[in-house]
């Protein structure tokens, strides 16, 4: 009787620990007696700063959602980043998920192999084609953990979030000689590096800078911030690993050859809007030459842009001088 009673504790303990673990599961797969809603995720980006770079691609083998496995996700998948600039979004997925209020979402990436299986899965693909692969400085882990705003998954209704994966913030350059080396920035720089947005919650501002001029402003770039939150003399330096410049702009975006730019994806609230001017590189990327002097020709205060949802504030700007860094 009593090997019989441990026995039986034994089995008894086994049982629990594999309902445990089962409950623990990392997958979402949705209770039938519980509630659902449709969740959608989809990746953008931000451009880079370097004219060497001709593609970006990581690889992605999963997404989490408060530690449970999206199971609309199905992967791995190989993106190009830098074709999801300007408003451009790829989604990664969409289906069912349990209701409720969530505020982490994870990218579980692959460094070493691509979807068809080649390596590597992360990495920068130069002018010439060559491939440096990527990976975080100083860290193997491959699961980036994004603690987000809350969102929620709500009955008969569907989420739609946008990833926005900054990749001038997300990666970082070495150039030795004619040598330029590229690198994913440590682990925390590259959390950062990667917004959620609902899309249904968000606007856009687009505009022109009307008088623009390669020959004379170089190439562009506009940076948009919380209103209130620029410091020039912050920004303009390099700032923590990777050295980032602009590090607290919430986006960014490249003026094309006629002056058109578009910042997507942005939250309600209010923005200002700065442009920077960059020479032609000596080495891997661009170098910062100085702020422009901007002024808006159609009323709207460029310290104090409002944004709302769903909608696109249209700004038409003139750019007189440079102002020295």
């Amino acid at each position: 009787m009593k090997v019989s009673r441990m026995f039986f504790s034994a089995v008894l303990i086994g049982t629990l620990g594999f309902f445990q673990m089962s409950c623990e599961d990392s997958t979402n797969d949705p209770d039938p007696n519980s509630t659902t809603g449709t969740l959608k995720v989809s990746i953008t980006d931000s451009p880079i700063d370097s004219p060497d770079v001709k593609a970006v691609f990581v690889t992605v083998t999963a997404i989490k959602v408060d530690g449970k496995t999206f199971d609309g996700f199905k992967g791995p998948k190989t993106v190009n980043l830098l074709e999801l600039q300007n408003g451009n979004s790829l989604s990664l997925g969409d289906g069912n998920f349990n209701t409720g209020t969530f505020n982490k979402i994870s990218l579980v990436l692959d460094y070493e192999k691509d979807q068809s299986g080649a390596a590597p899965g992360c990495y920068v693909q130069k002018a010439d084609n060559t491939k440096q692969k990527l990976q975080l400085t100083g860290s193997t882990q491959n699961s980036i953990d994004l603690t987000t705003k809350e969102f929620l998954v709500k009955e008969g209704t569907t989420t739609d979030i946008v990833l926005d994966f900054d990749l001038r913030k997300a990666i970082k350059s070495e150039t030795s000689g004619s040598q330029t080396t590229y690198s994913f920035v440590s682990y925390g720089e590259l959390q950062s590096s990667i917004r959620m947005v609902e899309r249904n919650s968000a606007g856009n501002i687009t505009g022109k800078i009307d008088n623009y001029n390669a020959n004379t402003m170089g190439n562009v770039v506009v940076y948009v911030y919380k209103k209130g939150t620029f410091n020039q003399a912050t920004e303009t330096q390099g700032q923590g690993d990777g050295k980032i410049q602009f590090k607290n702009a919430i986006t960014s975006a490249k003026v094309d050859a006629n002056g058109n730019f578009k910042a997507a994806f942005l939250e309600q609230g209010d923005y200002e809007v700065h442009c920077a001017s960059y020479n032609k590189p000596t080495g891997g990327i661009f170098g910062l030459v100085a702020l422009l002097n901007l002024t808006s020709k159609n009323s709207i205060d460029l310290s104090s842009i409002a944004v709302k949802s769903s909608t696109d504030v249209n700004l038409s700007i003139s750019a007189s001088t440079l102002l020295g860094l």
